[in-house]
């Protein structure tokens, strides 16, 4: 959208040039080509009064809209509320541009005469640049509409790409042969000395599993759920290496009630920090889980393995591109000198049902 923005400035600053020139084909007080101080600043004063009128209009107008696509009650209420606002707008923008003209032709020009016999509402005027732009504005709408949907469109079909992306990687990196092989093999090792955490294990392992092959078709879910399946994924992997690694979770359990994530992001930073990063008892890898202002905050020492070789980062790519399509809050991804942070944006009941609807 950033991209648009010039040209939209350079679109709407020639279409008002292009209304300025067929307005003052009417005015029959000099030549519509004269070369005159007078013809250069009514050029400068109408374009300096329509684009801000434009701009601010296509605000509220945005706004009214987002409202519109938010709500979940009578969406036609905003679409009248659209229309009252631009129909008020237009109307009183009108009147004030004929005002300010007629100001600027009796007070620095010394117009006095021709103005003598307009009335100061100046229908003539007044009413043809209301209707003006209330014609701009239902071009504007249809344009900005058509773009918006288009762009919807283009956002879907990118989503879906990441999201198969994503079940993709999830699928692998959870069911693929190794990762079997290493649970099997700490569940071999424990089931002989302890049946009980064995049978802990296996449950773990099942519901880990599951959750895996249920939700990862969904683009989003609550974040209790999120974390209890990062609790089940740290039980097995913290029966591989003991005492030599350390999660932290201080997030507080009222706030995962009414907040959704997108599924296994937690646990796709947890499988990085630990496949990137050497640990032993006496030098433990940390991760803390906790939030800070809105944001879900996963952070972690960093000590790395020399023999990490195949690296894409496509895990952390594939999870901000996702973030982009829920929120217009970014992934935030800060590298220090003994530390590895991951900040994403909470995201609310009104993202879910806005994916959702």
């Amino acid at each position: 959208m950033d991209k648009l923005r010039p040209n939209k400035f350079i679109l709407r600053f020639a279409v008002i040039i292009l209304i300025h020139l067929i307005v003052v084909i009417g005015d029959q007080s000099m030549d519509v080509w004269e070369l005159s101080t007078r013809r250069f600043i009514n050029a400068v004063l109408f374009v300096g009064f329509w684009l801000p009128v434009w701009f601010f209009a296509s605000y509220i107008s945005l706004a009214i809209h987002k409202k519109q696509t938010l709500s979940k009650g009578n969406k036609s209420v905003y679409g009248y509320l659209l229309f009252t606002f631009n129909f008020v707008f237009g109307f009183f923008a009108g009147v004030g541009y004929n005002l300010v003209f007629r100001f600027t032709d009796i007070y620095f020009f010394q117009m006095d005469e021709p103005w003598s016999h307009v009335p100061l509402f100046n229908p003539e005027l007044s009413m043809s640049l209301f209707s003006i732009y209330m014609m701009v504005f239902t071009a504007d709408v249809f344009f900005t509409s058509t773009l918006k949907r288009k762009e919807d469109q283009l956002q879907m079909e990118k989503l879906k790409q990441e999201t198969t992306l994503a079940q993709y990687l999830l699928l692998k990196s959870r069911i693929e042969p190794h990762f079997l092989f290493n649970s099997l093999s700490v569940l071999s090792s424990i089931i002989h000395t302890d049946i009980n955490l064995a049978e802990e294990f296996i449950l773990r392992l099942s519901k880990t599993l599951r959750y895996v092959i249920e939700k990862n078709e969904l683009p989003l879910v609550p974040l209790h759920e999120e974390i209890c399946f990062v609790d089940d994924y740290f039980f097995l992997i913290k029966n591989r290496f003991d005492e030599g690694i350390i999660f932290e979770n201080s997030i507080d359990k009222s706030i995962t009630q009414n907040s959704y994530i997108p599924p296994a992001s937690l646990q796709l930073l947890i499988e990085n920090a630990v496949k990137h990063n050497k640990f032993t008892t006496d030098e433990p890898l940390r991760i803390n889980l906790f939030t800070d202002g809105g944001q879900i905050v996963v952070t972690n020492n960093i000590n790395l393995r020399d023999d990490i070789t195949d690296s894409t980062n496509q895990g952390l790519q594939n999870l901000t591109q996702r973030y982009l399509y829920f929120s217009d809050k970014p992934v935030n991804i800060t590298i220090k000198e003994n530390d590895f942070t991951v900040t994403m944006p909470i995201l609310t009941k009104t993202d879910y049902e806005r994916i959702n609807s």
